[in-house]
């Protein structure tokens, strides 16, 4: 009878159906069909509202939240407006092109008209064909210098959902800068900047760069110039990082990660390097023995590179310019290697050290993370691991 009473349904209408685990009572019901317009029109605001992402903001008197402040809202089905409200804003037939170029209201009716009036108003829907057109245009512009475009995957897809009529442009920059560190002038151009490296046919970088605009200017090279001063000052700024680092060797950072806070619970870097070093020193007697000088050196070099002026501009850098900085000071090779090769894997599934010593010093120093997390109460849920223990732990087992 609760059953009835909860599914609103009377005694009368219960059945019974033998099953193999046993008798169940059931109701048998028929839902008459709907017309999808009608569907449609109570499930799509469900399926907005349902939209994650990882920052939202409200705006005007509104509570709710969105990536960005919603401005039209075009919903069509056979032909037809499908009528809902969200966020104030009434469905209807209307859409816009690119802000700039194409902002009045065009009216689409099917599919193929939305993709065909957007192009017309210079937009890209597809993102796969907007990713297409970025290299394509990168190469495009390259090859007018007589390079080819470094097209980094992950600097392309972040390109190409920034734009939406991508046009790429070939600037320069001063050849000095070309004495940095290939690494840093590639990190400069491409997270700051979003530009692509362009190299020559014997793969040294050129001193030049592509730019993906996202409006056809009056003016090309009105754009380039203006893009060309503010990579000048990205590159100034880590010209100047780079010499302020070579003044001292790399070895006596080392103190300084003494004011560095690994973890409120696990003390400083420094701390943490002394640990890690010991379970290093253990882990080379049973893997390399006759890489124990290395090993430990490599343990004291790989985190010095923290403190320096341009890993605190360029996070990404870290164990890269460490990598760079002990070639410079003469340690031996495999040694400088290891710095970088201590971070790797740096994903899962990806690339592992090619030397024992970056592996040996990458375990060990994954292995305390482990332990000292767990030690202090910083496991991981089922909805955060801040301290990436679960890939520390992937990447200990590889």
């Amino acid at each position: 009878f609760g059953f009835a009473e909860r599914q609103g349904a009377s005694v009368e209408e219960l059945q019974t159906k033998q099953t193999p685990k046993g008798e169940y009572v059931y109701i048998k019901r028929v839902q008459k069909g709907q017309q999808t317009i009608e569907i449609l029109k109570e499930l799509l605001p469900k399926l907005v509202t349902q939209i994650s992402w990882p920052k939202s903001m409200r705006w005007g008197n509104l509570s709710f939240s969105f990536a960005r402040p919603i401005h039209w809202i075009l919903a069509i089905f056979g032909g037809k407006v499908v009528p809902f409200e969200l966020a104030g804003i009434k469905s209807d037939c209307f859409t816009r092109g690119h802000r700039f170029m194409a902002p009045e209201p065009m009216e689409v009716l099917t599919v193929e008209g939305y993709f065909q009036a957007l192009e017309r108003a210079f937009v890209v829907v597809d993102p796969r064909e907007r990713a297409e057109r970025v290299k394509e245009g990168a190469k495009k512009a390259a090859q007018e210098k007589g390079g080819v475009p470094r097209l980094d995957p992950d600097l392309v897809n972040t390109v190409a959902n920034l734009i939406e009529y991508p046009l790429a442009l070939c600037g320069a920059f001063d050849e000095k800068f070309l004495q940095l560190p290939e690494a840093v002038l590639i990190t400069a151009m491409k997270e700051h900047q979003k530009y692509f490296a362009v190299y020559d046919e014997n793969g040294n970088i050129m001193p030049n760069f592509v730019t993906i605009s996202n409006t056809i200017p009056k003016d090309n090279q009105v754009v380039i110039r203006g893009n060309e001063r503010v990579l000048r000052a990205r590159l100034e700024d880590a010209e100047f990082f780079f010499n302020e680092d070579r003044k001292t060797p790399l070895m006596d950072a080392l103190e300084e990660l003494k004011g560095v806070i690994y973890q409120a619970d696990l003390g400083t870097s420094y701390e943490k390097v002394e640990r890690f070093s010991k379970l290093a020193e253990f882990l080379v007697q049973k893997i390399i023995p006759s890489k124990r000088n290395e090993v430990a050196l490599a343990c004291r070099l790989c985190k010095c590179d923290l403190v320096s002026h341009m890993v605190g501009e360029f996070p990404s850098l870290q164990g890269i310019m460490g990598e760079i900085y002990a070639r410079m000071d003469g340690h031996p090779e495999e040694v400088c290697s290891a710095i970088r090769e201590h971070y790797m894997p740096l994903r899962a599934g990806g690339e592992l050290p090619e030397g024992k010593i970056g592996a040996v010093v990458g375990m060990a120093d994954r292995m305390d993370t482990v332990c000292g997390c767990f030690c202090v109460g910083l496991e991981p849920t089922g909805t955060a691991d801040p301290f990436a223990l679960r890939r520390h732990a992937l990447a200990i087992l590889r």
